[in-house]
This record gives C-alpha cells, sequence and structure tokens, in this order.
C-alpha cells in the first residue's frame, strides 16, 4: 500500500538482506532445512524481470536469474543500488519479513543504508501465529514436532518484534514509526495519511486513494512459474483490503502448547506493543 504512493516505489519481498553477497544469496548452504532458495528469491526475479523486461514471465525471470549468476561477486546493497537506480527519483519502499529474522540482517541493512527510515509494522501475536501456521504446517521444512509448531510461530512473532525494537534504540527517534496493521486496516485512508505525512510526501487525497488500491500493484498476482510468490500467499490469491480480525483475547487459546513463562512474556511485549484486554471489534 505505502509503495504505491505517487513519489515512492514498493517492491514485492526481496529477501536479500539475509546474505553478504549475490553469490551466497543463490547458493542454499548444505543442508539447509528452509525455504528453497529459488523460492525466495522469487520477489527479486519479479523485480529484475519487470525492470529488464516490462514483463513477468517465465523466460523474463529466467533472464533475471542469469542476470544474477553473472554477478556473484556483488554485495547485496550493490544489488539494491542497482534497483534504487531503477525507480530514481521516486524512493524505494523494502518489506521483507527477513530482515528481522536475525540481528546481523538488520545490521547489515542499516549499515548499507543508515538514512533509511523504518517502518514498524506490528500485528496482534494470536492472528500472526495462526497465519504462520495455516502456511507452514504441512510443509515440513523445520524438524519441529506438529504439537510444538505455534510455540515455534510464536517464538518467530516474539524475537521478530524484540530484534526491531533493538534497532530502534540505536536509532535518532525520526527514523522510526511504529504503527499496528490493524489501525491501518481499520482506517486506511486516516493512516496512510499519517504514515505520508511522516515520511514527508504529498498526503493529498488523490495520493491516498492510490495507495487503497494495492490489487492494482503489478506484483498484485501469483508470479510465473520458477517466481511463484514474493508476497505474503493470501495477498497474491486475493489482494484487496479486508478488516483486521480481533481475537477474543490477548492470551494465546489454550489447545496452543505454548511454555507458560514464554507466553508471559509474550503478553509483555504485546502490551508494549499496544495489544491490550478489552480492545478491538470482538473484545480482545
Amino acid at each position: 500500500m505505502i509503495g504505491l504512493h505517487p513519489e515512492l516505489s514498493g517492491f514485492p519481498e526481496l529477501t536479500i538482506f539475509r546474505r553478504a553477497s549475490v553469490h551466497d544469496l543463490i547458493t542454499d548452504p548444505p543442508g539447509w532445512k528452509g525455504v528453497p532458495t529459488r523460492s525466495r528469491l522469487a520477489g527479486l526475479l519479479r523485480t529484475l524481470a519487470q525492470f529488464h523486461d516490462g514483463e513477468q514471465s517465465e523466460v523474463s525471470v529466467d533472464a533475471a536469474m542469469g542476470w544474477l549468476e553473472q554477478r556473484r561477486s556483488w554485495g547485496v546493497a550493490d544489488v539494491f543500488d542497482y534497483l534504487l537506480e531503477q525507480v530514481a527519483p521516486r524512493t524505494a519502499v523494502e518489506k521483507s519479513p527477513d530482515n528481522s529474522a536475525r540481528a546481523d540482517f538488520l545490521d547489515r541493512l542499516r549499515r548499507s543504508y543508515p538514512r533509511a527510515r523504518f517502518i514498524h509494522l506490528t500485528r496482534h501475536p494470536v492472528t500472526t501465529v495462526e497465519s504462520m501456521w495455516e502456511v507452514y504446517r504441512d510443509r515440513g521444512l523445520w524438524n519441529i514436532p506438529p504439537e510444538l509448531l505455534h510455540q515455534f510461530c510464536l517464538g518467530a512473532w516474539y524475537f521478530h518484534h524484540r530484534r526491531i525494537l533493538d534497532l530502534a534504540r540505536g536509532l535518532p527517534p525520526e527514523q522510526m514509526l511504529r504503527v499496528r496493521s490493524e489501525d491501518v486496516l481499520s482506517d486506511p485512508p486516516g493512516q496512510l495519511a499519517a504514515i505520508a505525512r511522516w515520511l514527508g510526501v504529498d498526503d493529498s487525497p488523490a495520493a491516498i486513494d492510490t495507495m487503497c488500491h494495492p490489487e492494482r500493484s503489478v506484483f498484485a498476482a501469483p508470479g510465473p512459474r520458477g517466481a511463484e510468490g514474493g508476497n505474503d500467499t493470501k495477498f497474491l490469491r486475493h489482494p484487496e483490503l479486508r478488516p483486521p480480525r480481533w481475537p477474543s483475547g490477548v492470551g494465546v487459546p489454550r489447545e496452543w502448547v505454548v511454555d507458560p513463562w514464554f507466553h508471559v512474556e509474550v503478553l509483555r511485549l504485546a502490551a508494549f506493543l499496544g495489544y491490550r484486554p478489552g480492545e478491538g471489534t470482538d473484545g480482545v
């Protein structure tokens, strides 16, 4: 949504700052149990295909992969600099969840672009975990017993946000804005106008209306074979705005197997991020 503003340019999920070089980015480590490299590269390949060929097809995506293969010696910041050149004079919006998967990923991003501004987008822990569980429960990507997958996903929610808060402590206050996704989805025009003002771009009704139509993005549908992803799977299937769903409580459902002490820490962090009992249309 933010990347659709006329003065901005939103990429799909590039997931490039998880590695230092293009060689490492396009090569799975030995014994890798996570998402295969080609799948992780879908957003980057679709972006390069769109810039180079004006379309996202199986042929243009394969050509984009060849372009990366020829630049194995590049650092990932070199790739991002190249993308910035393609969208200039617009300002780029990079939104990969993987950026906060490890502290060194965020540190690489911050060191590469010390003047970047960060929007810390939050979501209720229960709906986050439910969404992650639905996506990953049958994929067998990690050696995790099925009954512990909820705790694994809850840990991802917790530690991603903790890393972002650690990053924030080292930044001037004006470089980071925290926004609840539920607030944006409840009042897109009002919340997006506030974000536009913080970014210093046009906050006119026409500019904000453009941001309210994510379905118009060239990346708002599944990509071609070999690069089908690059964005949230549910969004790719149905790229329209949906009202937020508020769970019946801040605490996790009783049927989830979650360490009780960790549950307490999750509740503390959720409260710090603005999720407290008594809020929301369903009475959080």
